[in-house]
């Protein structure tokens, strides 16, 4: 059915919903805080039922420790304000119900308006709608509101219209979804349709944190995996899959497996990114002993650390490929100054002689002369200061200035030859230059 007709029969279908029962108002009621305001004076204003009550000051602070009981029968959570005589709160309230096996959701503007010496007023007013269809289509009908960075107004007589989620960003300021429900109160009843018991429908479901009821309800009519992994018990897997928009898993054998290993998954997120590390590995991703690990956190780690091993071995490899291939230009460019050797008996200092032995700086001194391609820089020369072959520190010379840039050590340290390094390249600066 085209989206433009599910939106007039949601119109029209809206208007046969029964009003809420004396129950769901009563719980509407409740979502507010049992607080009131308090004076020194021992004046008690209850903000549960608008009653004001005169204590003795030195009662009233025995009271304050164990806190206040209000003759409507309400423990107080008492907050110091003399002068305050006007109060309104406002909450988003929800239900959950059923029609023509439509998921309604039907949210309400609650407000606690208190006046002092007056009665505790409650208005609750239907303010918008979510339905989901038999299918997992969402229509969203709604009051009209105006909103802005610092005000939202709701024009509670207008009629219903259909409307759509509408969260966004202007640069300045971020609008945070009108009709998203995450943050509402919730009737604890809820009434499910047959089809969404059918297909798993739980109260666990009710119950998941950071996502809306109403993305689970979509998600479960419209996946067959989302089915799958909540009959077999699998909530943070199918919470996964709400936050992540998925309609399919790439792992699912696997979690069939997992279902008949009577495994169940703690972190969803963490497990998926240990079967990608275990893939990546050559691991059989449907052998118990690997995806259903005793501990998951140590058994990712495991994973991550085989993957990043074997990954470091390609990249070396490629490294010496790339080496390789760019190693004519840098022999034509800096060829002149192979023959330069500073040494001072312990000492032995030489111009690296290839991108094959910049790779094999970095690699051994634990620093970048060859990530950062050292040996594509025109104007600098790169030398490696050695004792009895054993490197010690990495050299950079400014050919323009014939001046010392940097001389580091294993992960850019300064090794105790350093103060000789340094004086015995300015002493023999000159053998650099004669080569220019």
């Amino acid at each position: 059915m085209a989206r433009k007709s599910l939106g007039k029969l949601v119109l029209e279908m809206s208007k046969h919903l029964k009003p809420l029962t004396k129950k769901e108002k009563d719980y509407a009621r409740g979502i507010f805080p049992t607080s009131g305001y308090y004076k020194k004076d021992g004046e008690v204003w209850c903000h549960c039922c608008g009653h004001v009550e005169n204590q003795l000051p030195g009662m009233l602070d025995i009271d304050l420790e164990v806190g206040y009981q209000c003759r409507c029968l309400q423990h107080l959570v008492l907050e110091y304000q003399p002068r305050k005589e006007y109060l309104t709160e406002a909450k988003y309230y929800s239900v959950v119900q059923t029609y023509n096996k439509w998921q309604v959701i039907r949210t309400f503007d609650v407000h606690r308006i208190n006046r002092k010496n007056y009665p505790t007023e409650y208005s609750i007013r239907e303010v918008y709608q979510n339905w989901v269809s038999p299918d997992g289509e969402e229509v969203i009908i709604s009051k009209r509101y105006s909103r802005g960075c610092n005000f939202f107004h709701w024009y509670y007589d207008t009629e219903y219209t259909i409307k759509q989620h509408n969260a966004s960003c202007s640069g300045y300021y971020a609008f945070e979804d009108v009709f998203d429900v995450r943050d509402n109160y919730f009737y604890p009843q809820y009434n499910i349709t047959k089809k969404l018991h059918k297909y798993g429908w739980c109260k666990a479901l009710e119950k998941l944190p950071w996502v809306s009821v109403i993305e689970c309800m979509k998600r479960l009519l419209t996946s067959r995996h989302a089915e799958t992994v909540v009959k077999q018990g699998q909530y943070d897997v199918f919470l996964y899959m709400v936050r992540e928009k998925l309609h399919e898993l790439q792992y699912m054998p696997s979690l069939n497996i997992c279902h008949r290993n009577r495994y169940v998954i703690s972190d969803a997120s963490m497990y998926f990114d240990m079967l990608s590390f275990l893939e990546r590995t050559g691991k059989d991703i449907r052998n118990p002993k690997y995806i259903c690990p005793e501990d998951l956190y140590n058994a990712h780690n495991a994973a991550q650390a085989a993957y990043s091993k074997i990954r470091k071995k390609v990249e070396a490899e490629e490294n010496r490929k790339r080496a390789l291939s760019e190693n004519a230009e840098y022999v034509k460019d800096k060829g002149k100054f192979f023959g330069v050797l500073i040494a001072d008996g312990e000492l032995s200092i030489q111009v690296l002689k290839s991108v094959t032995e910049f790779f094999e700086e970095g690699e051994s001194m634990h620093h970048c002369v060859f990530a950062n391609e050292y040996y594509k820089k025109k104007d600098s020369l790169i030398l490696s200061a050695k004792v009895a072959g054993e490197r010690k520190e990495t050299i950079e010379v400014n050919l323009k200035t014939f001046s010392i840039v940097q001389s580091r050590s294993a992960f850019n340290k300064s090794s105790e030859y350093h103060a000789r390094i340094i004086e015995l390249m300015n002493k023999n600066m000159n053998l650099i230059r004669q080569c220019v």
